[in-house]
């Protein structure tokens, strides 16, 4: 039964310690990771094709830095994605004021994070990759055909945990 690990466990072990480590954050750094997660994706928009441009030696940095490489499209996306995150959630300076929070709150934060991680970067995939990773994941599959809503529910759920909050 040995062989290779599937697509659906290595993803399924990323969200596990993503929800894990949402669960240790607690409501306000939850919610400054997922501000964060959205800020990445625009960066990681505005930021890609000079990127690219420069990992290519197209352009170089202050007119005397290049590097010419054979960098890809996704390295670069990813590379800059996960790295704002990581920057923005930890030192960007934005702190909460130790709000308390439920379970239901902790764990909705922490899987809406997760999955608005890992589906973005399944995205930044090559196509025929990320098509060859969708045939052989379910998760994979349901994490790129829903990615509208993964983007859209962290939003949703952040004003209705907050309006409860305001109303109790």
């Amino acid at each position: 039964m040995g062989g290779t690990p599937s697509w659906d466990l290595f993803i399924m072990l990323g969200f596990v310690a993503l929800v894990a480590y949402g669960f240790l954050l607690q409501r306000d750094r939850a919610v400054v990771t997922m501000i964060s997660i959205y800020v990445a994706l625009i960066i990681t928009a505005v930021l890609v094709g000079p990127a690219q441009d420069f990992f290519s030696g197209e352009k170089a940095l202050f007119n005397q830095v290049f590097i010419r490489g054979n960098t890809n499209a996704f390295t670069i996306q990813a590379g800059i994605f996960l790295v704002t995150v990581a920057l923005l959630s930890t030192k960007s300076g934005i702190e909460g004021h130790g709000s308390s929070s439920s379970v239901f709150e902790m764990f909705g934060f922490s899987v809406l994070n997760a999955a608005l991680i890992i589906s973005t970067i399944l995205l930044y995939m090559d196509p025929a990759k990320r098509d060859t990773v969708m045939q052989a994941s379910k998760l994979a599959r349901m994490l790129i055909q829903y990615h509208t809503w993964i983007l859209v529910l962290p939003a949703i759920f952040l004003v209705f945990t907050g309006w409860n909050k305001s109303h109790n």
